[in-house]
């Protein structure tokens, strides 16, 4: 299969949220309070399952996770950070 970029939503709802992905994040944004979005390259990697979560500015996060990118939703006022924790799901 032809690699490409697919686009995947994370909910901003304070629970950890598992995507299959065959390769790296490319982009992280938003275009609503309600949802992170993730761009990723696709092709013929294997599967891997990986754990998200959207954190607000100023909320606690886990050690043990790793931040992945920063998305400002339409209007501004909030700043959402997705982390990636491993093995979450």
């Amino acid at each position: 299969m032809p690699t490409a970029i697919f686009r995947y939503e994370v909910p901003v709802d304070d629970c950890w949220h598992a995507l299959d992905l065959t390769g790296p994040i490319v982009h992280v944004a938003s275009r609503s309070v309600h949802t992170v979005e993730v761009w990723a390259v696709h092709g013929d990697q294997p599967v891997v399952r990986r754990g998200f979560r959207v954190y607000g500015t100023g909320h606690p996060i886990p050690g043990d996770a790793t931040y992945v990118g920063t998305a400002i939703p339409p209007g501004g006022q909030l700043v959402w950070h997705l982390l990636e924790m491993p093995e979450t799901t």
